[in-house]
């Protein structure tokens, strides 16, 4: 009998390990999120029946869709234990590549919005690979990001908001406009959510995102490259902010010089909302698509209970604490 090799048990295990931590819920238990926005719905609309209306509930759909399209990417990166704050920047920084390529070089909004994505890939990309040379968390380098790409925006656009584009174009009148009754938008994240889903939950990219989350030793150890599987991840976040920015730019037919501002708070909180660990090695596109939801219905009810707008920021940080201690206690009762 040949004598067993130590280091080829050690790579197995390793494998072993990486594996069942890194395991992904095929089937979802989403139903408390489910119930809860259920009783938000309830709750606002039995003393505002209006908010029930077709009208009402086309925005809420239409706001959550523009968020909806980072968040699901976020997921990669809360699943590897790493947060983007600059998404906000990169959402506004494409939107304005592209109203300003239209508006003042004349380009055909295919072209100038096909620009804006490869920039909005750039600077995601650019995140992590800063992280991985400056050999810091992602959330502290998209702290300087998120204020750099901010900056770039403001001075692509000298400041001023951007508009008089050409509103007759098929990009706005088709990306901008209505599709069975429903905003492209709300089509375009639901395509987003297929993909991501597939690509999160049944590819060998998904399973390397939750393995490096899991246990980053062990996955640098069997051979993955972490570093680069950053970059892969962060460019995609990229892409996915610059497609909310370009979706918005198509709505609105104009760039405002504070777009996007909040956008990385309230992607951040639907995707821990939604269940996404921020112990890393799991997370759900579906979980990510309810706290869009939920984020959204208690801005809406905010406004139709009559509370000031001020508390919309402070609502949304104390339900993201309150989902941050949920996932800590659930943690410890697994464990």
């Amino acid at each position: 009998m040949s004598a067993s090799n130590p280091v080829s048990e050690a790579r197995t295990g390793a494998v072993a390990r990486a594996g069942a931590r890194a395991r992904i819920r095929r089937w979802p238990d989403e139903s408390g999120l489910v119930i809860v926005f259920v009783v938000m719905i309830v709750a606002i609309g039995i003393p505002y029946p209006e908010f029930l209306s077709f009208g009402s509930i086309k925005t809420i759909l239409r706001q959550s869709a523009l968020i909806g399209i980072i968040a699901f990417g976020m997921v990669f990166l809360v699943a590897m234990v790493e947060i983007d704050l600059s998404v906000g920047g990169i959402f506004a920084t494409a939107s304005s590549i592209a109203a300003l390529l239209i508006k003042f070089h004349h380009l055909d909004p295919w072209l100038a919005v096909a620009i804006a994505l490869l920039g909005g890939v750039v600077l995601g990309g650019l995140n992590g690979v800063l992280t991985g040379f400056l050999k810091v968390p992602l959330i502290i380098v998209s702290l300087g990001t998120l204020s750099a790409y901010f900056g770039l925006h403001l001075i692509l656009s000298d400041g001023k908001a951007v508009y008089g584009l050409p509103k007759e174009h098929p990009f706005f009148a088709l990306l901008g406009g209505d599709l069975f009754g429903l905003p492209v938008s709300v089509w375009t994240s639901v395509g987003w959510a297929i993909i991501l889903y597939v690509l999160f939950a049944h590819t060998r990219f998904g399973a390397t995102v939750r393995a490096i989350g899991s246990n980053p030793a062990a996955a640098e150890f069997i051979g993955i490259n972490t570093g680069l599987t950053r970059i892969y991840a962060t460019a995609l976040v990229g892409l996915l902010a610059a497609v909310s920015g370009v979706m918005t730019l198509a709505y609105f037919k104009a760039v405002d010089t504070s777009s996007g501002r909040s956008l990385g708070l309230q992607v951040v909180a639907a995707v821990v909302i939604g269940g996404t660990s921020l112990a890393g090695g799991s997370g759900t596109i579906i979980g990510a698509a309810l706290g869009v939801l939920i984020i959204t219905t208690i801005d809406s009810g905010l406004v139709f209970y009559g509370v000031n707008l001020n508390y919309s920021e402070f609502v949304t940080g104390a339900v993201i604490i309150g989902a941050i201690a949920l996932d800590r206690i659930s943690k410890r009762r697994s464990s």
